[in-house]
């Protein structure tokens, strides 16, 4: 499979479990959310603000169920650049809740990993669109 194909597999999985748990649906295990993270993951959100794994982690079980409704699209996936085995990739993510919605741009940085695609999530850069 070529790079474009097994990141914007890799982002779709990952969103797929993200937008169940955020609605209180499927597994209740965060292992399977937090298997597509490297070790010493971070993020910079939309609004700034930074959190590492641990951080994140922690705060998996108090967000279950609480975003019912919530549908997470993804557009538009592009790769950067490969530098070794890592990638570099961009992709607008459309969050939707009743009338509520949000769209951001995001890059990321997957090194090798033990998910389905071979990709770790190892860096998170999230950026609001008007």
């Amino acid at each position: 499979m070529d790079d474009l194909k097994v990141a914007t597999q890799e982002i779709v999985d990952l969103h797929v479990l993200l937008q169940a748990w955020f609605r209180g649906e499927g597994s209740e295990n965060p292992q399977d959310i937090l298997a597509h993270f490297a070790p010493g993951y971070e993020m910079v959100g939309a609004a700034g603000r930074r959190i590492g794994l641990d951080a994140f982690a922690g705060a998996l079980p108090v967000l279950r169920g609480s975003r019912p409704g919530l549908v997470m699209e993804i557009e538009d996936v592009a790769i950067h650049t490969r530098l070794g085995e890592a990638l570099l990739a961009t992709y607008r993510e459309v969050q939707t809740q009743g009338e509520s919605r949000t769209e951001r741009w995001s890059s990321a940085l997957f090194v090798p990993g033990n998910t389905a695609t071979g990709l770790a999530w190892s860096f998170l850069q999230e950026t609001f669109l008007p």
